[in-house]
C-alpha cells in the first residue's frame, strides 16, 4: 500500500510505465512514495527548496549507486538473474526521483501530465527527442507548457512511446552492458553508471520542474 502518494494502476504506456507509476511515484511497503519522500526533505531543509531538491538528487543518487553495486557483482554468473531487476531497480529510483522533484517544486504527482514529464525525465534525452517528435517545440515551450497543449490522445499515444523506449533500453542494458561480465570490477562499474544516470534525471527533472504549475489554457 502506498503512503498519501496513490496512483491510479491504470496507464496508457506498456506493463512497465504502469508499475513505474504505481510504485515509483505512489510507492509501495517500505518504498515511500514519491510525495512522502519530498515532504520529507522540505522538512529537513525547514522548507527551502532548492536545498530539499539538492538533497533529493544527493539521496537517489546513492540509492541508485548502491542497487547498481548489488546487481552487479555477480559478474556472467549471476548477470541473467540480476540485469532484470538491477535496470528495474534503477528506473524505479530515477522515477520516484523526478516525481519528488517535481512535487518539492508544487507539481501534482497524481497529475497525468505532470506524469508523463516524469517519465520523459527519466528518459533525459531520448525523452526530449520523444516530446519534439510528438510536435513540442522545447525552444519555443517548457516541456510541461508543451505537454498540456497536446491533445488527451495524442499525449497518451506519447506515453506508449516512452513504455516502449524505455523497455527497449532496459534489453539493450541487460545485453550489452559487457563490463558486467567481470565479477567484482562489475561491481563498481555498475554502481558509477547508475549513480551517473540517477544524477542525469535529477538534472533534467530540476530544469523540467523548475517553475510551479500554471493552469492550462481555458482552465
Amino acid at each position: 500500500m502506498s503512503d498519501g502518494g496513490a496512483v491510479e494502476s491504470s496507464w496508457s504506456g506498456d506493463r512497465l510505465v504502469g508499475e513505474l507509476v504505481r510504485r515509483g511515484i505512489g510507492g509501495t511497503g517500505p518504498w515511500h512514495s514519491a510525495r512522502r519522500v519530498a515532504e520529507d526533505h522540505l522538512a529537513d531543509a525547514d522548507g527551502e527548496v532548492e536545498t530539499a531538491v539538492r538533497r533529493l538528487i544527493g539521496t537517489h543518487v546513492r540509492l541508485a549507486a548502491s542497487s547498481g553495486l548489488l546487481t552487479s557483482l555477480g559478474g556472467a554468473a549471476t548477470m541473467v538473474v540480476t540485469a532484470p531487476a538491477g535496470v528495474t531497480g534503477l528506473y524505479l529510483v530515477c522515477t520516484r526521483l523526478a516525481a519528488a522533484i517535481a512535487t518539492a517544486r508544487g507539481h501534482d504527482p497524481a497529475d497525468p501530465v505532470v506524469r508523463t514529464a516524469v517519465l520523459l525525465c527519466v528518459l533525459g534525452a531520448d525523452g526530449s527527442e520523444l516530446a519534439e517528435r510528438t510536435g513540442i517545440d522545447l525552444q519555443e515551450v517548457s516541456l510541461l507548457a508543451g505537454l498540456r497543449r497536446l491533445p488527451t490522445e495524442v499525449r497518451e499515444q506519447l506515453d506508449r512511446r516512452i513504455g516502449f523506449r524505455l523497455t527497449s533500453r532496459a534489453g539493450r542494458r541487460g545485453v550489452l552492458n559487457l563490463t558486467k561480465l567481470i565479477p567484482l570490477v562489475a561491481g563498481p562499474i555498475g554502481a558509477g553508471a547508475d549513480g551517473i544516470a540517477a544524477r542525469s534525471v535529477g538534472t533534467y527533472a530540476d530544469v523540467t520542474f523548475w517553475a510551479r504549475r500554471t493552469p492550462a489554457p481555458f482552465e
